[in-house]
């Protein structure tokens, strides 16, 4: 399953970090960042994304008319049924994933599934639960990549020769949807795909997001009119390049929002070590000193 990711990014870098071969003359372009309205509700960088929040969405360029081979789309998590009728998050299913196994019997994912609209779902990583502990799985990185230092991902470099140099981010193949609001409002919403986990994940969960693991696959997902519904299914299997480290339980409330939600439990406990070191050595140190040497000179009350 898939109920909680990181989503930390500036716009431009995810543009950056999903830049693709353009097929017409093989250059490398950054997708167009398309704008959607969703009824108000936008894209709020977090490390602790949940449903009904909005994230970035990778589609084909030609979904949106676009003159770009891929867009980027800020979507709600949570693909709202067509049929609802009442306000944007109260329709009473959870839609957040979509089971790989139903896709094609089921009332809500077969028509976006037949009408092509496929997705791939963009983030840092995800967070998955093992004995109520939570952990936070990613793409393996580059050497000495920490993929939950915000710096290096926002600093990294990007050209129209070699393209993104940053860290990688996770790819979720997924499906989307639009819904009309009864105000009128035009609302685009996806839902992640999933499936059985393999011997390695399963150690984490018994079920795991597909993930599009290069960019061929990715493609091949986009293309619904290259590649057929079959085909596209086919190409959804269990991967085992992933990582993960343990983080703290902050992150199990959606509302906590901080930074740290994604880093590793150690890394927390040091920075919070080092605050309490320097503390403890500059004036404040002396401030306890000198409130300890007070208490030692006050006479006992009888």
């Amino acid at each position: 399953m898939c109920g909680r990711t990181a989503c930390n990014l500036k716009r431009e870098t995810y543009r950056k970090a999903t830049s693709y071969k353009d097929p017409n003359d093989n250059s490398l372009r950054k997708p167009e960042w398309h704008r959607l309205d969703n009824g108000g509700r936008e894209f709020m960088p977090s490390n602790n994304i949940a449903p009904t929040d909005v994230t970035p969405v990778l589609v084909s360029g030609e979904d949106f008319e676009s003159c770009e081979s891929r867009v980027l789309a800020p979507m709600v998590w949570g693909m709202i049924p067509p049929w609802h009728k009442g306000k944007i998050n109260d329709h009473g299913l959870t839609t957040n994933n979509c089971r790989v196994e139903s896709l094609t019997t089921s009332k809500l994912f077969q028509t976006p599934l037949t009408e092509g609209k496929r997705c791939v779902v963009v983030c840092e990583g995800f967070y998955e639960w093992k004995s109520k502990l939570p952990y936070f799985i990613y793409s393996p990185q580059a050497k000495d990549t920490l993929v939950y230092d915000k710096n290096i991902w926002e600093t990294a470099l990007w050209s129209e020769d070699s393209g993104w140099n940053g860290p990688s981010l996770l790819m979720l193949a997924g499906l989307y949807n639009k819904w009309k609001s009864p105000e009128g409002c035009l609302v685009y919403s996806y839902s992640v795909i999933t499936m059985d986990s393999n011997t390695m994940f399963s150690q984490i969960h018994h079920r795991m997001p597909a993930v599009l693991e290069n960019e061929r696959v990715v493609d091949d997902w986009l293309d619904s009119r290259r590649v057929s519904v079959n085909r596209a299914i086919s190409l959804l299997r269990p991967v085992d390049k992933l990582e993960w480290h343990k983080v703290s339980s902050s992150v199990n409330n959606s509302r906590h929002k901080s930074d740290d939600c994604n880093k590793p439990i150690s890394k927390i406990a040091n920075k919070s070590t080092t605050f309490m070191n320097s503390w403890l050595s500059g004036n404040n140190k002396k401030k306890i000193d000198n409130d300890e040497q007070v208490e030692t000179n006050k006479k006992p009350k009888f």
